[in-house]
């Protein structure tokens, strides 16, 4: 028996540690922030309009550090894949505790309101979207949270948005993207000490193309997560 123990729990750190090492490699940290990392495409896989590069790796708002830079190949600074009418669900363990979620997102140039023939009929320049984020708890209770998204080629100026802990707040153009606007948006979790199964991005669409560019996603919590240390550059 004495022998047969070291030999379960050796199994069971050999099955254990792939997924740890695969959490740390979709986050990096610092305090109770996780930063979504984009060393690869496999999170922040859409690819959008052309060269977006920001100038340094990460970017504060509001007390908030965001990732916004890729790997150095990368020709922009990547999306979420929300194509499809697809719904993102963030990479967290489960049974995480998480007690906010934060965003950097701006406009879709692919997209405008030429591709339908009732909403043309207001213009091809004025349009939103509607991000929503869904927490799903272990207990089976899930709550949904909504932003209303304004943008891209026309200026919308400094102003905010909130209801029911769903925010969003302009924060001017994007630095890296001529004419098109730049949004912090956040969602507190309505019940931030039940665990999680699940955390789930939507955008609303025209046809398969989502409206908005969320670009940086940053995570809340005192909960422990493998994760990577924050990598100044």
């Amino acid at each position: 028996m004495n022998k047969v123990l070291p030999k379960i729990l050796c199994i069971g750190l050999l099955i254990l540690f792939p997924v740890a090492l695969s959490w740390a490699q979709n986050w990096e940290k610092q305090g109770d922030y996780y930063f979504l990392t984009k060393n690869n495409r496999d999170n922040f896989s859409l690819v959008g309009a052309g060269p977006n590069k920001f100038a340094s790796k990460y970017l504060k708002y509001e007390g908030v550090d965001f990732l916004v830079r890729g790997a150095d190949g990368w020709d922009d600074y990547g999306r979420l894949n929300l194509e499809g009418n697809n719904m993102f669900s963030l990479p967290i363990r489960n049974g995480m505790k998480v007690d906010a979620l934060h965003l950097l997102a701006g406009g879709n140039y692919s997209n405008s309101y030429e591709h339908d023939g009732l909403m043309r009929l207001y213009g091809d320049k004025y349009f939103y979207a509607t991000l929503t984020v869904i927490f799903v708890y272990q207990d089976g209770v899930y709550k949904e949270l909504s932003v209303p998204v304004f943008w891209d080629w026309f200026r919308i100026g400094p102003g905010a948005w909130n209801k029911y802990g769903a925010r969003i707040e302009s924060l001017g153009e994007n630095p890296v993207r001529k004419d098109c606007n730049l949004f912090h948006i956040s969602f507190t979790n309505p019940r931030p000490a039940q665990p999680l199964k699940d955390i789930l991005i939507a955008d609303s669409w025209i046809d398969d193309r989502p409206f908005s560019d969320i670009f940086a996603v940053t995570l809340k919590s005192s909960d422990l997560l493998e994760v990577l240390p924050k990598e100044e550059k």
